[in-house]
C-alpha cells in the first residue's frame, strides 16, 4: 500500500540540506538524520494524541513528508504535519533582504551563494525553549543525553519500542517533580524545566501570543523566566526570525578566536562589537559564522 506524503512548497531560497545542517537540534531527539537517504526523521505527536513518524527529504519547490505508519491522511492532520514541517524548517522566510544586506560585506558572498540563512528549529516554541534550557551551562554531549531522557517521558509509537515524542507541558506538569527530576536528569535544570511547563500547561504562559511580539519585547519574555539569561534569549530570538542579537556562548568563543581573532580568545564585548557592524542581521551572522566552522572542524 502506498503511504501518505505531503509536498510542501518553500521560499526559492530555501536549501533542504544547509537548512536541516544549520543547527544542532538535529542531533537531539526526536530528530535523527538518515544521512544514506538524505532524510530528516522527526517522532511527532500530534494533536489528537498520535505518534507518527515523519521523514522529510527534498523534493522539486520545497519538500516531501513521508507518514510510513499512516494508512491514511485526514485533510486535518494533513494541515497539522504541514504547519508542524514548515515550523521546523521556516521554509516560508524570505531572506531576499538578507542576502541583499550581505553583499556589502566583504567575505559573505557564500550565505547566498550556498543559500544559508533558515534555521531548524522544533515544531513547537516548547520544545525549543526546553532544549535551549538544556544548552545552558554544560557542553554538547550533556545536552544530548537530557534531551534523549526527556523524550523517554513523551508518549510512545503504538509499534516501534523506543520510538518516543517530544512531550508535551502537560505530561511534564503531571509528574512528580521527583520522578522527572530522576528521569531526565538536568541538574538544577529540572526545577525550571517543571515550571516552564506547569506555566504552559496551566495557561499563564501563552506562547502562541510570542509570535506577536517585537524584538525587544520578545527577548524580555523569554529573560523573565526562570533560568533563561542574555544568551538564551538571544538564542530564542534568532530561532523565531529576530536577528538583532547575538548569544554569545563557548561554540561563539571557539569559532571567534580561530576565524576573527588568530586563535586567541576575546572577551564578549569584542565579539559584540565586532557583529555590530551588521546591523539588525548581526545574530544571524553569528550563527552561520558558528555553523559554517563547526562544518570545517568536525
Amino acid at each position: 500500500m502506498k503511504r501518505p506524503r505531503i509536498v510542501i512548497p518553500a521560499a526559492p531560497q530555501f536549501d533542504f540540506l544547509q537548512t536541516v545542517h544549520s543547527h544542532g537540534w538535529l542531533m537531539l531527539s526526536p530528530f535523527s538524520w538518515d544521512a544514506e537517504g538524505d532524510r530528516l526523521q522527526y517522532v511527532y505527536q500530534t494533536g489528537s494524541g498520535d505518534v507518527q513518524r515523519l521523514q522529510i527529504c527534498a523534493a522539486e519547490g520545497g519538500l516531501r513528508v513521508d507518514l510510513p505508519d499512516c494508512p491514511q491522511i485526514n485533510p486535518q492532520l494533513e494541515a497539522e504535519v504541514a504547519a508542524a514541517v514548515k515550523r521546523m524548517l521556516n521554509t516560508d522566510w524570505d531572506l531576499s533582504a538578507f542576502y541583499a544586506a550581505m553583499r556589502a560585506y566583504e567575505g559573505y558572498d557564500w550565505l547566498e551563494a550556498e543559500r544559508r540563512g533558515r534555521i531548524l528549529t522544533a515544531p513547537s516554541l516548547w520544545e525549543d525553549l526546553a532544549k535551549v534550557l538544556l544548552t545552558t551551562n554544560c557542553n554538547w554531549a550533556q545536552t544530548v543525553n537530557m534531551c534523549r531522557n526527556l523524550c523517554q517521558l513523551g508518549a510512545t509509537h503504538p509499534r516501534i519500542e523506543g520510538c518516543q515524542a517530544f512531550p508535551s507541558p502537560q505530561r511534564i506538569a503531571d509528574m512528580d517533580f521527583e520522578e522527572m527530576a530522576e528521569a531526565v536528569r538536568a541538574g538544577y535544570r529540572n526545577a525550571y524545566l517543571y515550571e516552564l511547563a506547569q506555566k504552559i500547561a496551566s495557561g499563564a504562559l501563552d506562547l502562541a501570543a510570542w509570535q506577536s511580539l517585537d524584538s525587544d519585547s520578545l527577548f524580555k519574555a523569554v529573560k523573565a523566566l526562570k533560568g533563561f539569561g542574555d544568551y538564551a534569549a538571544g538564542t530564542v530570538a534568532r530561532m523565531m526570525g529576530h536577528f538583532d542579537r547575538i548569544a554569545i556562548d563557548t561554540a561563539c568563543h571557539a569559532m571567534f578566536a580561530a576565524t576573527h581573532n588568530e586563535g586567541a580568545k576575546a572577551d564578549a564585548k569584542t565579539i559584540a562589537a565586532h557583529y555590530e557592524g551588521f546591523g539588525d542581521w548581526r545574530g544571524l551572522v553569528l550563527w552561520m559564522d558558528i555553523m559554517r566552522y563547526y562544518a570545517t572542524v568536525n
